[in-house]
């Protein structure tokens, strides 16, 4: 049965819906309404975020293995370029040596007239040749670092040349500064009843020092001034001046490195002296700590500071590098002195450091912070007071 064109037009019913066409077999007898035909059922999808997650695990693994495959792969090709890079340098190395050894054993016959000829090897020729050339570089130089230093190296030989005349200058040196005291308070005009050395007010005077501050190394023979820098450049943080100021002082004595202790205070009295310096330098104490190596531990010197007598043992002697400043540091519970000098002698190589130990100049003992030293009560008083 074939129907008209217009049964498979929809239409529109009195409440305006439409109204599909219905045809046998296919559609059922009433008009189906469409919000009330049924939604095709749809199928169930992993959320959006598990799926993102999954496939990121995925790529990175993927990732991870190909950089671990390709690292893998560069590491074996870099292997397999150092070991034949390695052969390559070994076969070089060998034929350079095999070279170089057919190169000095090549003969070599040297002709002097009137006289038999010579067989050497290149090599033999090669090895006098840089004998003399050193030997003469050594020559050359040992002559002008000799000359250089000679009055430190005259100091330490005539030592050695001489011990008696040595010991014999040690003692002078030892009771120049008791000497030359008495002598100047002899001569005070102020003293005018002074009588003789062993008696009259100078017996009644009390131990004091020299007019200046003074160093005294008995076992070495020195007696040195002992000069103090401004400390004007140290607290402008001036180290340009600083330095040009101690070197100004050494010409004059020793140093009192500035900042430091001063003696009979807690903390550490640093000395630093020449032990050999330029011959037309000026001074006259470039060579004052030359024989400072032959100090050691239990060895004792003083120091006249302010009028007072400072009595010091030595303790330990070691050398550091000139970069080492640990040196200078100001311990606060001990009084200690510090000796350097440059060593080897002449040289700027490295530092000796003689460390001592402040003792009391009566009994020897270690003083402790604060405590001060005991003076001689044996001094005899005058019968009657002068007139």
């Amino acid at each position: 049965m074939r129907m008209s064109r217009s049964e498979h037009r929809a239409q529109y019913d009195e409440n305006g819906d439409i109204i599909l066409p219905v045809t046998l077999g296919d559609w059922n007898d009433q008009p189906v309404h469409p919000l009330e035909t049924e939604m095709p059922q749809q199928r169930e999808t992993p959320p959006p975020v598990t799926h993102l997650w999954e496939e990121v695990q995925s790529r990175t693994r993927s990732m991870a293995s190909a950089l671990l495959k390709e690292g893998a792969e560069q590491y074996a090709d870099s292997v397999l370029s150092a070991r034949t890079g390695a052969q390559h340098l070994l076969r070089a190395c060998r034929n350079f040596a095999s070279r170089t050894c057919a190169f000095m054993t090549q003969p070599v016959w040297i002709i002097i007239p009137n006289r038999k000829p010579k067989h050497y090897s290149r090599g033999t020729l090669f090895l006098l040749d840089a004998l003399r050339f050193g030997g003469t570089f050594g020559i050359i130089f040992s002559a002008l670092f000799i000359s250089l230093n000679y009055q430190s190296f005259w100091e330490i030989a005539s030592e050695k040349m001489n011990p008696l005349s040595h010991a014999q200058h040690m003692q002078e040196q030892r009771s120049a500064v008791d000497t030359t005291l008495r002598d100047k308070l002899l001569r005070s005009p102020s003293l005018s009843v002074a009588g003789t050395q062993n008696g009259g007010m100078l017996a009644a005077l009390p131990p004091v020092g020299p007019p200046e501050n003074r160093l005294i190394i008995p076992k070495l023979g020195i007696n040195v001034p002992l000069v103090t820098p401004s400390f004007q450049s140290l607290l402008n943080e001036d180290w340009t001046q600083v330095e040009h100021d101690i070197q100004d002082a050494l010409q004059m004595g020793v140093v009192h490195y500035p900042g430091t202790a001063r003696p009979g205070q807690a903390g550490n009295f640093f000395v630093t002296g020449h032990s050999s310096y330029y011959p037309w330098a000026p001074g006259r104490y470039k060579t004052i700590f030359s024989r400072l190596h032959t100090l050691e531990p239990g060895d004792e010197y003083y120091v006249y500071y302010g009028g007072d007598q400072y009595r010091y043992i030595i303790r330990s002697k070691r050398e550091v590098r000139p970069s080492n400043v640990d040196v200078l540091d100001q311990p606060i519970d001990k009084r200690t002195a510090t000796l350097m000098t440059c060593t080897p002698v002449g040289t700027t190589l490295r530092r000796l450091i003689v460390v001592a130990e402040e003792v009391d100049p009566v009994t020897g003992e270690g003083l402790a912070t604060g405590e001060r030293h005991q003076h001689e009560s044996d001094v005899q008083k005058p019968a009657m007071l002068p007139i």
